[in-house]
């Protein structure tokens, strides 16, 4: 079995390195680099839902650790962690929408629509998500 530690960091490399292919991707785009595009998009989305396996079993197994900042601290952790829950729930249904506009290949123009809206969500979400365990488990209260 997988230790805390282990799964803790397995799951928080995966999102952040989510976010580090989404800005891959986002540059390939600019660059009209469409394969490799979305190869990369494709691996943003895989890392993501790595991050999810990772992230229910170490839940499954260890449950929550609570956070053991207070004052300001706390404060500033929640003000991270519930937009970060919040905003994970909505980018899931958003990313799934956009790999399948961008495979049916014939409705591109509400794909970039969309993927306006997507990118600085899963941005955030992959950011927050680095902070969340920074603060977790970084940090010394």
């Amino acid at each position: 079995m997988m230790s805390l530690a282990t799964l803790t960091l397995l799951s928080t490399s995966c999102i952040v390195g989510s976010g580090a292919a989404l800005l891959v991707g986002w540059f390939l785009i600019r660059r009209r680099q469409i394969t490799a595009h979305r190869n990369t998009m494709l691996t943003a989305t895989l890392l993501a839902g790595l991050f999810l396996v990772f992230y229910v079993t170490r839940w499954a197994i260890y449950g929550s650790k609570p956070f053991e900042g207070t004052g300001g601290w706390k404060v500033l952790y929640l003000a991270i962690l519930v937009p970060h829950i919040l905003l994970a729930i909505a980018v899931g249904p958003m990313a799934l929408r956009l790999i399948w506009l961008a495979l049916k290949r014939h409705d591109f123009a509400r794909h970039r629509r969309l993927a306006r809206w997507t990118l600085p969500i899963w941005l955030f979400v992959a950011a927050s998500g680095w902070a969340v365990y920074y603060l977790l488990y970084v940090k010394s209260f």
